[in-house]
């Protein structure tokens, strides 16, 4: 899964993970196993793309 670069180049750790957990699942055969598992990292990987959150005092 394509993914912009962080600064400097670098990839966050998690999604590289992520990445090549999806990547060797895909390897597997078609299951209904293999169907939730991809859905699971899917979700990990959109939750690991998104910017942190900050919360600023008033």
């Amino acid at each position: 899964m394509p993914h912009p670069p962080r600064p400097h180049g670098q990839v966050t750790p998690a999604l590289d993970e992520l990445n090549d957990r999806i990547r060797r699942l895909m390897d597997q055969p078609p299951s209904a196993e293999r169907t939730a598992a991809y859905e699971r990292l899917l979700r990990q990987w959109a939750d690991a793309r998104q910017p942190a959150s900050f919360v600023t005092a008033a």
